[in-house]
């Protein structure tokens, strides 16, 4: 097999991992739906998941991303073993803090519960307190987990970190067949934890597989423990301040009539399902640049980078939008209506869905203006966007819950996205003086265009398979979607290519790069 065949097959695994965690997880939901649908039992999980995700998001997120950047330095300046004693020195501080706040969460829980769901019953409370003290080990795991894939990435190694998402889904797929017909929504917080530590575990043989060693102690004087502790507050203020956004509307909908909180989950779910499979894509073709481009002063380069990536977010999450808008209903019933999950719950989550779409552009275009303020070192700039936006998305919440209820709380949320989206970049245009602003604007205009044509198109056609085939079967369900969203997508990238949106060759040509460089790295073998 040549070189060239080699690399093309562990770039194609790589892609293709990611994409099977992805695909892993809505499953995960699916089966969740499956089994609890939009009942008290599944609010009262959520909730109950909510308050350890919230902290290891925070903490362990914010450390995990103040460590890499010095991790990678001391394992170039001064050798692997060093770089072993700062992840020991780091892992160690991590696990006795984490250790200390599960410990205070599980005392604590019956209060954090009331803080963050004023609107239970006593009863959804009750059950919300036993769900948190099962699942508050994950405020450990999870941190430890996302240490492991810093680190791994750091050394160039990526498959294992990828496959861990994958991983934790399939734990708990397997949670819901085998614990939860004996122990209930207990079986599938039990579960949870166990998937966590499954993805700690898998990722222990290729730290040790890297040259690394494990040192059982702890340095509050080394010097990378120090920097990282400089680096981490802002970091972590930052991360805090996104995270609200879900506190918030899970606070708010606790106050909403039972299966309000499952509802949004699902449709939150749905939405991210595009931007998790195309963001990620765009991800590893375009920011690897950033840094460099902005470490060489190149502010031109930077700015067209920026543009490419925020017209490629447009060229996937917008026709996205238009065909989840559309075919909302359909596309829930398919997906989840079976078992628990009913009629009702397919009109309430595709309720939510049709008002969660309208940020989904302005997330992925966020993330790719973040990225352009974090590579020219600016990470506080982003911090008081989001404290504005999230004052923003309260506001507009408490307004639109009481004539949308749930699908307020959703619509809230995307009108938040977009300020974030359009502040940020407004703020950052004097900085790329450069910034090729008409052929962004162009594209996007092209963009939108095809995609409503194309929604346009799907409708009429939902409207007439509709009428001709029996839809109260899956096999009717299925054709019906699958008809629309195969004349969709082709109607959408032949309007694209008659108005000659040229991002897709671009993209295609950079993401094959980036691929064959990381499987490149996969192959080489490591350096003690």
């Amino acid at each position: 097999m040549t070189e060239k065949s080699t690399l093309v097959k562990a770039a194609g695994l790589i892609l293709a991992i990611s994409i099977i965690g992805r695909l892993m997880g809505f499953i995960r939901e699916q089966v969740i739906a499956a089994e609890f649908g939009t009942t008290m039992a599944t609010d009262a999980y959520l909730m109950a998941y909510t308050i350890p995700n919230l902290i290891y998001v925070i903490l362990g997120g914010a450390l995990a991303t103040a460590f890499i950047p010095v991790f990678t330095s001391t394992n170039i300046n001064q050798g692997r073993e060093e770089a072993s004693r700062l992840a020991s020195y780091i892992a160690n501080l991590a696990a006795l803090v984490m250790i200390v706040i599960a410990l205070l969460g599980i005392l604590l829980a019956p209060i954090l519960v009331s803080l963050i769901a004023p609107g239970f019953s006593p009863e959804a409370k009750a059950l919300t307190v036993k769900l948190a003290r099962i699942m508050f080990p994950c405020v450990l795991l999870y941190t430890l987990s996302m240490l492991q894939g810093g680190i791994l990435n750091s050394l160039q190694h990526f498959t294992m970190p990828a496959f861990t998402s994958a991983a934790f889904s399939g734990t708990v797929i397997l949670s819901v067949f085998l614990l939860v017909p004996e122990m209930g929504i207990y079986g599938l917080a039990l579960g949870t934890v166990l998937a966590m530590v499954v993805q700690v575990l898998i990722q222990v043989p290729a730290m040790f597989g890297r040259g690394l060693r494990y040192y059982p102690s702890v340095s509050l004087q080394h010097p990378g423990v120090r920097k990282i502790g400089e680096l981490v507050l802002p970091v972590m203020i930052g991360t805090g301040v996104n995270q609200l956004y879900v506190t918030i509307d899970r606070i708010l909908a606790s106050t909403l009539s039972e299966g309000s909180l499952a509802a949004l989950n699902f449709a939150n779910k749905l939405m991210f399902l595009p931007f998790n499979l195309f963001v990620v894509a765009i991800n590893t073709a375009v920011f690897p640049s950033f840094s460099a481009l902005a470490a060489k002063g190149d502010h031109k380069g930077l700015g067209d980078t920026m543009v490419f990536g925020l017209n490629l977010v447009g060229l996937f999450t917008i026709p996205a939008a238009v065909g989840l808008f559309v075919l909302s209903a359909p596309i829930v019933r398919v997906l989840f209506e079976r078992g628990a999950f009913d009629a009702q719950s397919t009109q309430m989550t595709a309720f939510a869905l049709q008002f969660f779409i309208f940020g989904l552009f302005a997330q992925g275009a966020y993330n790719v203006i973040n990225r352009t303020y974090y590579a020219l070192h600016d990470t506080k700039t982003p911090v008081k966007i989001s404290i504005a936006v999230v004052i923003i998305n309260l506001i507009l919440s408490l307004i639109l819950i009481r004539y949308l209820q749930h699908g307020g709380l959703a619509l809230s949320n995307s009108l938040a996205a977009l300020v974030n989206m359009c502040l940020a970049y407004w703020l950052l245009r004097p900085r790329l003086p450069d910034l090729p602003e008409k052929r962004l604007f162009i594209n996007l205009g092209k963009i939108l265009f095809a995609s409503v044509l194309m929604g346009l198109g799907v409708y009429f056609l939902d409207i007439l398979l509709a009428a001709r085939l029996d839809l109260t079967y899956l096999k009717g369900q299925l054709i019906h979607l699958g008809a629309c969203m195969t004349f969709g997508v082709s109607l959408y990238l032949v309007l694209v290519a008659l108005l000659g949106v040229d991002e897709v060759g671009e993209f295609l040509n950079r993401l094959a790069s980036r691929l064959k460089g990381k499987a490149r790295q996969e192959g080489k073998p490591e350096q003690a």
